[in-house]
């Protein structure tokens, strides 16, 4: 593996965060039309102004000044759904005091879609 850095001339978008996957693409900028994405690597660290990308040495993807560069978020890291078509879900109360449940809410995400 090796590490390549990027540097940038704005401010890096304050989501990206370390294990993120790095993408490029071609940006035509007569139409502003990005070509398809190709998977740069993980990104590594992050400055303020710069970005570390741990790059696979079989990735050959050359990284251009006028390249449009975006990331993705790993999925398993990121889920906050719970998954699958069933839930059993039990509320209990420790406490000896009276209390009321006014609300539940969830969200859910089927698992085979």
């Amino acid at each position: 593996m090796t590490r390549k850095q990027i540097s940038f001339n704005t401010s890096i978008n304050p989501t990206l965060q370390i294990g993120d996957i790095a993408w490029v693409a071609t940006l035509d900028l007569a139409t502003n039309i990005t070509g398809d994405p190709q998977m740069l690597g993980v990104v590594d660290s992050i400055l303020p102004t710069s970005i570390t990308v741990e790059i696979d040495s079989s990735n050959n993807v050359v990284v251009n000044p006028d390249m449009f560069l975006m990331f993705s978020k790993p999925i398993e890291v990121n889920e906050s759904s719970i998954k699958g078509y069933y839930a059993d879900v039990t509320f209990e109360n420790a406490s000896k005091k009276y209390a009321e449940l006014f609300a539940i809410s969830s969200e859910i995400a089927l698992s085979s879609k």
